[in-house]
């Protein structure tokens, strides 16, 4: 089966292109960054918590993370589709918790797809969408700052943790949501007919 992570920094258009892809390979959506803000519109029993954790720019602890993403999988085993992962995993322990998780569940990640974006254009698609979706997290620059900074030293590493196990593919993200997914649709379809 045919399970793929999106990675990239905030503002890269992993959501996006998750949307896109969802639509075209019928994969079951696993968006952290989706789930999160969830917490907070449901007022669940976390939503005081996550709010703080995005309000400062940073990641929620793992704890949580973890299990809203093996909620989604326990959602997802009666559908048995194939898994789409966007925000998550975020650091080498994510990265490791996911792989046993999957394991448990007799499957495994097949591509890891990063989506590559300069600074100065991730800063001016978190300026716009602050506008035009008014999330919280994109309007203050000292959050943005914190949030690149993380992914810089956290996330970016994830990629050469795949890239070990060839699975990474690099997609130049700067691109029109259009080129982006069609480069995307590419790396899948060629996985698909091995």
């Amino acid at each position: 089966m045919l399970n793929i992570i999106l990675l990239g920094p905030p503002g890269s258009g992993k959501g996006t292109q998750a949307e896109l892809l969802v639509k075209k390979y019928n994969f079951f959506p696993i968006s952290l960054g989706a789930l999160l803000r969830k917490q907070i519109t449901e007022n669940t029993p976390h939503k005081a918590l996550v709010q703080e954790y995005i309000d400062n720019g940073q990641l929620v602890p793992d704890s949580l993370s973890f299990q809203l993403v093996v909620n989604q999988l326990v959602q997802n085993q009666s559908q048995g589709k194939p898994l789409l992962f966007d925000g998550f995993p975020r650091t080498m322990d994510q990265a490791a918790f996911l792989d046993g998780l999957l394991i448990k569940h007799n499957t495994k990640i097949s591509s890891v797809i990063l989506l590559d974006v300069s600074h100065e254009t991730l800063l001016q698609r978190l300026k716009d969408r602050a506008t035009i979706q008014g999330r919280s997290d994109d309007q203050d620059d000292q959050k943005i700052t914190t949030r690149m900074h993380i992914y810089a030293e956290q996330t970016l590493p994830i990629a050469n943790y795949y890239q070990a196990q060839h699975k990474l593919y690099r997609v130049d993200g700067a691109q029109n949501p259009e080129q982006v997914v069609k480069a995307i649709e590419k790396i899948i379809d060629r996985w698909i007919k091995k």
